[in-house]
């Protein structure tokens, strides 16, 4: 089972009553973004995908460019080693600009100077692949206040 590394985050509560929490899921993984997608669309969050680091960023759209608290997500789930930008500069990126916004990195290839290095950039959490999808689920609920428990799904592993 992978370890999964989290500490509290300070950002500010953007999720509001009248709308759900909104994710973005960053993998070049086909099969890993729609096990995520499913997962959180099945609490009731909004989900957009993204396929690299630079469709992450073209789905932030105006909330990057011009500072729009409305094109801010609540959670940024990213992989890390994607086609164009990585996830960690992107992490690097929206901590320069001070988005509070959740990030949770995810990697297959993880070593401590990984994890310490994500953790200074200011990442939310960090998961190893492969870990459960319940883990994964359990941590953004807690960090995304107004949303509903995950019921244990089982044997959904993220590989």
């Amino acid at each position: 089972m992978g370890r999964m590394h989290a500490h509290a985050s300070d950002h500010e509560d953007a999720v509001q009553e009248h709308r759900p929490p909104r994710v973005i899921v960053a993998e070049d993984d086909p099969d890993v973004r729609q096990l995520v997608t499913v997962a959180f669309r099945g609490l009731g969050y909004d989900v957009v995908e993204a396929r690299s680091g630079s469709e992450l960023l073209d789905e932030l759209g105006d909330g990057l460019l011009y500072g729009d608290p409305a094109g801010k997500p609540d959670v940024i789930i990213s992989d890390i080693r994607m086609p164009g930008l990585t996830g960690m500069e992107v992490l690097a990126g929206l901590r320069q600009a001070d988005w509070p916004t959740v990030i949770v990195l995810m990697t297959a290839f993880s070593d401590r100077e990984t994890r310490e290095e994500a953790a200074r950039l200011g990442a939310d959490a960090f998961f190893e692949k492969p870990f459960e999808i319940d883990d994964l689920m359990t941590v953004v609920v807690n960090m995304t206040p107004n949303t509903p428990r995950p019921k244990r799904r089982g044997k959904d592993r993220v590989h």
